[in-house]
């Protein structure tokens, strides 16, 4: 009898490089993107990764091939334990901070670069925002979250920090004239663009019912994908890529002493990285 069903590409994670760690405990809908979660930071809720948690998770890594640990979440900063991670954080390899803008204030980012400053290795951010048009990126997101955003990136580059626009792209737009936009928008503050300072995040619907299909002549071996070098932790487990957190098809384990090495490429959210042809949330201008 013939069988019709493809059977999805299945990539192995080469080395751990890159650690992501959930700061938050469920995912909800986003209209944009489904990275972004709600919080509950009640201290009778341990539904959240706790900082003893972390702690152990690390001790499991080898500090000579991370390169790089990203603090993720809807905004991570929010955490009750959020300065104790972070600095632990930074005794193993430079910190990326995913981060909507909403807590990052002037005395914020003074207090980060002391914090930084402590140590040898850098804290990085990448805030969220849609796009360089304020009525365009309100609804896409939510009202008053540009403004949010323009001002994190404002308080990050008065204390010496390079922020990156981790910028959510739509179909609609055209990822030249985004980047364009931004760059007139940084003159307007003072703050110039360059290549590095943007992360495109392509736009994929969280209730996508679209069945995956197979791509025709792909080489997966020259692709640089985020689950061939990276995992998320988070307190469900351990899961391929940060955009598949609580899907049970990203899932690889039950923590980082024991995980899978191996992924299947079978939902949207891969046929867009895929299609990417780039790493997506690592910070892909790290050389060997």
């Amino acid at each position: 009898m013939y069988n019709s069903i493809i059977q999805a590409e299945c990539v192995t994670l080469k080395e751990l490089n890159h650690l992501f760690i959930d700061l938050e405990y469920k995912k909800v809908l986003n209209k944009n993107l489904n990275l972004y979660r709600s919080r509950s930071y009640n201290q009778k809720n341990k539904k959240y990764l706790q900082y003893d948690e972390v702690k152990e998770a690390l001790k499991l890594m080898d500090k000579s091939k991370l390169k790089y640990i990203y603090l993720v979440g809807k905004d991570p900063l929010t955490h009750s334990d959020f300065n104790q991670i972070l600095r632990l954080s930074l005794t193993y390899a430079p910190v990326t901070i995913y981060s909507d803008g909403n807590c990052i204030n002037d005395k914020k980012a003074r207090f980060l670069k002391r914090v930084e400053d402590e140590g040898t290795n850098e804290i990085i951010f990448k805030i969220f925002i849609n796009h360089y048009d304020e009525k365009i990126n309100d609804e896409r997101a939510t009202r008053g979250s540009y403004r949010k955003a323009i001002h994190a990136i404002n308080s990050l580059n008065k204390y010496g920090f390079n922020p990156i626009l981790a910028i959510l792209k739509s179909k609609e737009d055209n990822e030249t004239e985004l980047k364009e936009g931004f760059k007139e928008l940084g003159k307007k503050f003072k703050f110039e663009t360059e290549e590095i300072n943007f992360c495109i995040i392509p736009q994929v619907k969280s209730n996508n019912t679209e069945e995956p299909t197979q791509p025709e002549n792909t080489n997966y071996e020259n692709i640089e994908l985020d689950c061939k070098s990276s995992r998320l932790l988070t307190k469900n487990g351990v899961y391929t890529c940060p955009i598949l957190a609580n899907d049970y098809r990203g899932r690889s384990g039950a923590n980082l002493k024991d995980f899978s090495k191996k992924c299947y490429l079978e939902t949207a959210e891969c046929r867009q990285c895929i299609a990417h042809a780039t790493n997506i949330f690592t910070n892909n201008w790290i050389t060997d």
